[in-house]
């Protein structure tokens, strides 16, 4: 199977390497991804503490990695580790973190380009964030007798559903993996039935995120004359204009209301605007006003790295990604500031989150805009409520708390016993 997939990369390979290029075109060419994603890496010297290989593809992976990295140091201080990221979006924000040895672009799944960054980096372990599974990084791993493991693993009920097609080729690739973490029960049973052999729960690190002050800073975002805010984060195509809909009505009602909207993608803004425009509403990006005097309806948070303090300026936070079919957002970072949760029916990314969340009255989960208005307006009129629905969502967090710890344990043990067998 791995050879029919290396034959398979290696016929289309003028097609990916032309779509590489256009991306780094379109994203502004930087001469550095190219070469590490080319392999060409600088060599490490030998790592007397140990190695781990993190890898993390994108802003929500490197959330992990931003919690996993001090919580593996602490345990481990002479551990080196170096991470990857696959989007510029991931590698600005690992960016932040302290303590990497190296910070770089994951090599593409090529077997000489995998080999050459094996050389290079010479790590102990391999661990892969949530379900990054490259075959051929895999595969050459365990041939080097180099442990894999996901941590934090998890696999939604479409993506399980993708994969199960293609489980006579995934199947055999699990097997190689030396465990995977998982998230919650449902994401273990799901790993267990694709094919692989080590599965254990160890919780989500996500709630590990460290908690907010115990007073929200004043993040007002240009909305300081809104008597409310509401924040809708990493919003996707179609749901702008239903939320300026929503928004629009709600206002009638109730003036006073503000909006922060942070779509998921920046490339995106300008559409955004428009959708926010024909739904009645004269948005602003932050990026343009925040030196500014001024008092806004709705402001466009067009900045990376800011959504999840901006959580803290909320009345309620309405989650993106869910009122399409693409699996939802993060709820977690918007319930840690005790801020309810409105949830599309799109949530199998955060199934168990928000499950969770909905049954203790700190999210409500609908669909349409009457819907969404309605629960919108039910918060706003009764404070005491909303303030309750705020509260339950943080005890969420606070009670699922630990997988950090866990996760970092059992990397450091694999690590010593990755060691021994050296010696």
């Amino acid at each position: 199977m791995l050879f029919l997939y290396n034959v398979v990369i290696l016929l289309i390979s003028p097609v990916l390497l032309v779509y590489f290029l256009v991306r780094l075109w379109i994203r502004g060419f930087d001469l550095r991804a190219v070469r590490e994603r080319f392999g060409f890496l600088p060599g490490l010297p030998d790592a007397e503490g140990g190695r781990l290989w993190l890898h993390a593809v994108s802003v929500g992976e490197v959330g992990v990695a931003a919690v996993l990295v001090p919580a593996l140091l602490k345990k481990k201080p002479g551990l080196r580790i170096v991470l990857s990221t696959v989007t510029p979006t991931g590698r600005n924000e690992a960016g932040k973190i302290s303590g990497l040895e190296q910070l770089i672009y994951l090599p593409l799944d090529f077997p000489l380009i995998i080999r050459s960054a094996l050389k290079r980096i010479r790590p102990s372990m391999i661990t892969l964030i949530e379900t990054e599974i490259w075959p051929n990084l895999v595969a050459e791993a365990a041939r080097q007798d180099i442990p894999v493991s996901i941590v934090n693993g998890r696999l939604s009920e479409r993506s399980y559903h993708k994969y199960k097609r293609f489980q006579f080729f995934f199947s055999s690739l699990l097997k190689r993996f030396t465990d995977v973490l998982a998230r919650g029960e449902r994401d273990a049973e799901r790993f267990l039935d694709l094919g692989a052999t080590s599965v254990r729960v160890s919780g989500n690190v996500k709630y590990d995120t460290p908690a907010p002050p115990k007073e929200s800073p004043h993040l007002a975002y240009g909305l300081g004359a809104c008597r409310h805010v509401i924040v809708a984060g990493s919003t996707h195509p179609g749901e702008e204009k239903l939320i300026g809909e929503v928004l629009v009505s709600v206002d009638r009602k109730m003036p006073g209301v503000g909006l922060l909207l942070a779509p998921r993608h920046l490339e995106r803004v300008a559409q955004v605007e428009a959708d926010l425009q024909d739904a009645g509403i004269s948005p602003v990006r932050w990026s343009q006003v925040k030196d500014k005097d001024g008092e806004h309806q709705a402001v466009i948070l067009d900045v990376m790295g800011e959504l999840a303090d901006a959580y803290g300026c909320a009345a309620m936070a309405i989650i993106g990604g869910s009122f399409i079919p693409h699996g939802g957002q993060n709820p977690i970072e918007a319930a840690r500031w005790a801020v309810p949760c409105l949830c599309g029916p799109h949530m199998e990314n955060f199934a168990e989150v928000t499950c969770e969340m909905v049954k203790q009255g700190g999210a409500i989960q609908l669909s349409g805009r009457e819907n969404l208005e309605t629960a919108v307006m039910k918060w706003l009129n009764d404070p005491e409520l909303r303030n309750l629905a705020g509260e339950a969502a943080r005890r969420v967090v606070q009670n699922n708390r630990g997988a950090s710890e866990r996760t970092a344990e059992y990397i450091v043990q694999v690590l010593a016993g990755s060691d021994k067998g050296a010696a």
